[in-house]
């Protein structure tokens, strides 16, 4: 009598993801039945934890509240989901990081594949080639670094590569969009044949109020407080901040510099002896308190895919002084600042942040919300939609 084959454990597992994924509504079933239009979002991980997932967050909530199934696909969901938000978790990956892209690749596909609808739209966020619509949010791979015969013949690199162009130009991808001009600049500079395919850029909502007493006090000539944030603050520019505040103090001595997203112990040697007047706070959960705390922002990054705490900065009527490699650098006109090229010497940066200090009134609020955001992709959505039952 032959036996049944047990399947592989990792196989059972995945299984059982999909069976709870396709039963476990997050609301009534009335909502979802009722819908106009159904997506999929797929992000590794879902939860408003900043950059892309922070993104894909309020898209998602936004779209959902706009008679819009909303579907997410994910590793980890790292929060609860807004209501009427449908989360199916695929499991997570091991490292390495670079094939774990390709295994939640394979689990987004066969996913899919098991549950198919030709009315829907799959809208990813990773290195997918199941999509309808990517949305890029990152430098491409190799950006602005000279490749080396070892990258070229690195498996890791290879992967990237492979994984990068897949997803632009896969079999089902009807639209690529950028999440700023310079990104799509670059995509279209290093894949020229995606063209066809690529939309205008997206830009992020912010989600900090645009009303609200955001007025900047006056700045005393002799002082001030510059602020800075980020994470990966070595590309993000925190060494030439740091020189900017050192050459600001020749004239402003009482020139404050605050620090955020950093924690104290990564950036002591770049500090040194010249210390007095800098504060070094970590990482902030408060972001509203720490605009409100300073007079002028810095962001000198080196490259960056769009540069969020810019657009939060305008909201909260902050001058911005930031580099023109920088995504959200085209948002930033004389009513809200002033950009330079990174390249460009101490003294040009330091000039411009001193006129920005001393001569400096925000003509309005910066204002871009995630309904704006919901808005501008539904309008694509709705086009590719038309295009599928034409």
């Amino acid at each position: 009598m032959p036996t049944t084959r047990r399947l592989p454990a990792r196989r059972r597992l995945f299984n059982e993801f999909a069976r709870r994924g396709s039963s476990d509504f997050r609301t009534s079933k009335e909502t979802f039945f009722d819908a106009e239009m159904k997506v999929i979002q797929v992000v590794k991980n879902y939860g408003p934890i900043g950059g892309m997932e922070e993104y894909v967050f309020n898209l998602s909530k936004e779209l959902a509240a706009r008679e819009t199934e909303v579907t997410v696909l994910c590793e980890k969901q790292i929060t609860k989901s807004p209501r009427g938000i449908r989360v199916v978790e695929l499991g997570k990956h091991r490292k390495p990081h670079w094939i774990s892209h390709f295994r939640f690749s394979a689990a987004v596909d066969r996913w899919l594949r098991e549950h198919p609808d030709e009315n829907r739209i799959t809208h990813s966020h990773e290195r997918q080639n199941s999509h309808n619509l990517t949305t890029f949010h990152t430098t491409p791979f190799g950006a602005g670094k000279k490749k080396k015969l070892l990258h070229r013949a690195s498996p890791r690199h290879l992967l990237y590569e492979y994984l990068e162009k897949r997803e632009l130009m896969g079999p089902k991808t009807k639209a690529i969009v950028p999440v700023s001009d310079n990104l799509g600049k670059a995509l279209l500079q290093k894949h020229p044949s995606m063209k066809p395919l690529l939309r205008g850029p997206i830009f992020p909502g912010v989600a900090l109020e645009a009303e609200g007493n955001w007025t900047r006090p006056d700045v005393k000539e002799k002082g001030g407080t510059i602020g800075f944030i980020g994470r990966e603050w070595e590309r993000k520019g925190l060494p030439k901040v740091i020189e900017i505040w050192s050459e600001l103090k020749k004239v402003r001595p009482a020139l404050k510099l605050r620090v955020a997203g950093v924690p104290q112990g990564e950036i002591s040697e770049l500090l040194h002896q010249s210390n007095e007047g800098v504060e070094v706070l970590g990482w902030i959960d408060d972001k509203r308190s720490f605009y409100q705390s300073i007079d002028l922002l810095l962001h000198p990054a080196k490259q960056e895919a769009f540069g969020m705490i810019i657009a939060e900065a305008m909201t909260a009527q902050r001058p911005v002084l930031c580099s023109a490699e920088c995504g959200a650098a085209s948002l930033v006109t004389k009513e809200y600042g002033a950009t330079l090229p990174a390249a460009n010497g101490t003294e040009d940066w330091t000039n411009a942040a001193h006129r920005l200090l001393s001569n400096f009134t925000p003509a309005k609020n910066f204002s871009r919300t995630w309904k704006q955001v919901a808005s501008e992709y539904r309008a694509i959505y709705e086009e590719l939609l038309g295009a599928t039952n034409d």
